[in-house]
């Protein structure tokens, strides 16, 4: 017959005896802890606030997307093809800043041309000055030695004439000379005309040969602008907002094609859109905060749209303070319209259960350790605060939430 060792059922009753008191005190810690739930609920939920005087704002809140008043395109103003993009969207640029650059090699070429022409009718220009100049020259010499043979002529008759009343001359002699008096003058008032006649031409001439200088000289200039306008430049400062569609290098691109959009940062202002229940509430005029990228910027609302679209309406609000480097078109913005502000109204801390579509309904008052439900009458709704028109008085303490006991009442 086997035999239990006396030593080891001693060691077994005190392991049994030692589980039982850890149950036991176990139990009791649990029975404990939800005594104590139990029993100090009401002490750890009821969170009060006291009715005061103070400022209460109502707001709206709406969002929309930053839109510039001024903007402008940048257009192509011949064909060609895109050989380089220097910028990309959303890039703040100065005035004459190269967005783009094409590539137009038979214009390349008749700017060469136009400018071998432009040298060419240079040089005609001075050679047809300088033939006319001889020409000129040639006929003052004419007229200038027939003024010379007529003095000449004029002091032979004189002379002649002396003789001839002496009979040393013959009347045939005398009246050759005479004769050849009157050709002299005559050749003498022909070769003048011919220098007045010469001297007209000559202007006109001169006149002529300017224009077709010109000419020359403002096609120069236009094939020239048709180079300088490979380089799509930015005519004022501002922000590029968007590219041709799909655009890219060695894409080919027609005159006339909007390239590039530029909006002016200074004329950024909020499109907005607010609930339609809103509608009768925002007017023009109402201060605007405006969150842009985590700061708050000043703005009033300049514009409301009469209409209502999808439940809402759109209105447009101007910044009334700088905004910042990193705003640009299209950007997605949050913002309140300040619709009421009251100073020294009655007020409390929103509590958590309040309905704000009821402006007559039930809140709960803390007195004396003891919760009773009161009727009040409610003003403005602010985000934190709320107006109190009736039913409470300054000092009373409202809860701001509701003991899980409470829900019922």
């Amino acid at each position: 017959m086997l035999t239990i060792p006396k030593q080891d059922s001693n060691l077994i009753k005190s392991r049994t005896v030692l589980l039982l008191a850890l149950g036991v005190l176990v139990l009791v810690a649990t029975i404990w802890l939800v005594l104590t739930v139990l029993f100090s609920d009401k002490a750890y939920e009821i969170k009060y606030s006291a009715v005061e005087k103070g400022a209460v704002q109502q707001q709206v809140a709406v969002f929309g997307r930053l839109k510039p008043r001024v903007s402008s395109s940048l257009v192509a103003q011949i064909d060609g093809h895109i050989s380089q993009l220097n910028v990309l969207p959303g890039s703040h640029l100065d005035s004459n800043t190269v967005v783009l650059t094409l590539s137009n090699p038979q214009l390349l070429r008749q700017y060469d041309i136009a400018k071998l022409n432009w040298q060419k009718a240079q040089a005609m220009h001075v050679s047809a000055l300088a033939k006319l100049q001889r020409e000129a020259t040639q006929l003052a010499n004419d007229v200038a030695m027939a003024q010379s043979e007529l003095k000449f002529a004029e002091q032979e008759i004189a002379t002649l004439d002396v003789l001839h009343k002496q009979q040393l001359l013959s009347e045939l002699d005398f009246l050759k000379a005479k004769t050849r008096l009157e050709q002299i003058r005559l050749k003498l008032d022909l070769t003048k005309r011919s220098e007045k006649a010469f001297l007209t031409a000559r202007e006109y001439e001169e006149k002529a040969l300017d224009l077709t200088l010109e000419s020359e000289k403002q096609q120069l200039a236009l094939t020239y602008s048709d180079v300088q306008n490979l380089e799509i430049k930015t005519s004022q400062g501002g922000i590029l907002t968007e590219l041709l569609d799909e655009i890219d290098v060695g894409q080919a691109v027609s005159k006339g094609t909007v390239l590039a959009k530029l909006s002016d940062k200074n004329s950024l202002y909020a499109e907005l859109l607010a609930p339609a229940s809103a509608a009768d509430t925002i007017k023009i005029g109402m201060p605007v905060k405006v969150e842009i990228k985590g700061a708050l910027y000043n703005a009033k609302v300049v514009r409301v749209f009469p209409s209502i679209e999808a439940n809402q309406i759109k209105l447009e609000a101007a910044f009334i303070q700088q905004v910042p480097t990193s705003a640009i078109s299209n950007l997605s913005i949050a913002a309140n319209v300040l619709v009421a502000d009251k100073e020294n109204a009655l007020r409390i801390a929103k509590p958590i259960y309040l309905n704000p579509r009821q402006l007559t309904q039930n809140v709960y008052i803390y007195e004396e350790g003891e919760i009773f439900a009161k009727e009040v009458t409610i003003g403005l709704q602010g985000e934190q605060y709320i107006e109190i028109l009736a039913g409470l008085n300054e000092g009373d303490l409202v809860l701001s939430t509701l003991p899980n006991d409470l829900t019922e009442l």
